[in-house]
């Protein structure tokens, strides 16, 4: 996963007694070196236990403080930069120790190849990577542009292990897109809070703001996080002025506060997360909930709220350190519980999928009016229900059923009678399969019908 960096860390001198003097610490570690050496069953060297000494310091404090050997630190950094080789999949511990998923980034090798969010990636080349780091899974699955890597996955809630073979690119990551919806509401899709993403978020915001929107939906689904400044620059756009948008709780007591220095843009904002949105993306969101500032929707974050700074140790590695937990407004803490949507949006499972398949087929060549009967009826209330309806599945065109289909109409550009017509049914059965080939975004289109009806009110 993305880390949320803080300033860059510093080490301070402190007074503070230690349980050990660090001379004898020092000589009790050749000692340890010494003895291993001497008496191992295999040969190992000096370096690989001191790295090993180093990672065990840091694995004891939490799941996001680690060490870095200089090329895990090199490949960790190159992450942020915007440009890199690889499958292109941001990714975190998984609870039971090996490496899961959490975003692939729209378009790459691993979004290709239908690895998903909260995939579990068990082997990597066939070696299982149970208690490897991320560090370590991004090391090794990066690689040459055009190599292959062979990811062991498994998905929820299956036990079955798929092997994915996955070739390498080079991936360039431009962390801002955007686009018209409509005449007045725009689109701001937000990949990763990385090196480039406050320019290229201005641009966007410039030219929302040219097209006078008066209304904004900023996607921050499956994005990993990054850098801290960059989630309180994207937040100073839609945060009242003086209202606090992240704090910092450090050690001995202290905090550091962040609030809204700008006026607010002239547009309401919809920001849509998901289980994939972590780190800085949940300061963004929550900033904007916590303060009244707009609506969240989707599904729950994945609730990562603390924050790292990074230590070069100058060739002899790194060390990333969490030197923080950020709270938000109301002192809202986000870690183990992320941003809970204010509208919540499921996206279809496969459970959902298999019912999709069990669903009547639509093959009576007739027109169905109110009060008629038949098969279309039924698998046309299944189909609406699949969209977000609570019908009765009875197979009759009640009032109910024919509220239903004029909404589906009229969303759907048909004429809004009521009437199962066969353009209806050909459209609901098109809508219905989108739904599963990614045509069909149930979260966003979420975000525009509740547009429509806040500025219906």
């Amino acid at each position: 996963m993305t880390t949320i960096f803080a300033e860059p860390f510093v080490v301070n001198d402190t007074s503070a007694p230690s349980a050990y003097d660090l001379n004898d610490v020092s000589v009790d570690m050749q000692k340890m070196i010494d003895y291993i050496e001497a008496n191992y069953y295999k040969d190992v060297d000096d370096a690989t236990l001191i790295e090993g000494a180093y990672k065990g310091m840091l694995d004891v404090l939490d799941p996001h403080s680690t060490y870095f050997s200089q090329e895990e630190y090199d490949d960790f950094m190159t992450g942020l930069s915007g440009e890199f080789t690889g499958v292109g999949a941001s990714i975190s511990k998984s609870s039971d120790d090996y490496i899961e998923v959490v975003a692939p980034i729209k378009g790459m090798p691993a979004d290709k190849a239908g690895i998903k969010s909260g995939d579990i990636i068990v082997s990597v080349d066939g070696v299982s990577t149970l208690g490897w780091t991320t560090e370590k899974a991004v090391s090794v699955i990066r690689g040459e542009q055009g190599s292959s890597v062979v990811l062991g996955i498994r998905r929820s809630p299956s036990t079955v292990v798929q092997n994915v073979t996955i070739v390498r690119d080079v991936i360039t990551i431009s962390t801002v897109n955007y686009r018209m919806l409509t005449d007045r509401v725009g689109y701001i899709q937000v990949t990763q809070f990385g090196e480039k993403t406050n320019s290229e978020f201005d641009e966007a915001m410039a030219f929302m703001m040219n097209k006078d929107v008066t209304d904004l939906v900023v996607d921050v689904r499956n994005n990993p996080g990054g850098y801290l400044n960059v989630a309180i620059h994207l937040s100073d756009y839609f945060v009242e002025k003086g209202r606090i948008i992240v704090k910092e709780e450090l050690n001995s007591g202290r905090t550091q506060v962040y609030r809204a220095t700008s006026e607010r843009v002239p547009a309401d904002v919809v920001v849509l997360v998901d289980g994939g949105s972590a780190s800085a993306s949940e300061i963004f969101s929550g900033s904007i909930q916590q303060t009244n500032a707009g609506t969240i929707i989707g599904t729950t974050t994945y609730g990562k709220g603390t924050v790292q700074a990074p230590y070069d140790m100058a060739y002899a590695g790194a060390v990333k350190l969490t030197i923080a937990e950020y709270v938000l407004s109301n002192d809202y803490h986000v870690d183990n519980v992320g941003i809970i949507p204010d509208i919540e949006v499921k996206l279809p499972t496969e459970a959902d999928y298999l019912a999709y398949l069990a669903f009547v087929p639509m093959n009576e060549m007739v027109t169905k009016r109110s009060g008629d009967i038949g098969l279309n009826i039924y698998g046309a209330q299944q189909r609406l229900n699949q969209l977000g309806e609570a019908l009765t599945l009875d197979g009759k065109l009640g009032y109910n059923t024919e509220v239903a289909l004029k909404k589906f109409q009229e969303r759907e550009g048909l004429k809004a009678t009521g009437v199962l017509t066969l353009d209806t049914v050909a459209k609901l059965d098109e809508v219905a399969k989108a739904r599963f080939n990614g045509e069909h975004d149930v979260q966003l289109e979420a975000a525009l019908t509740y547009i429509e009806e806040k500025d219906q009110e």
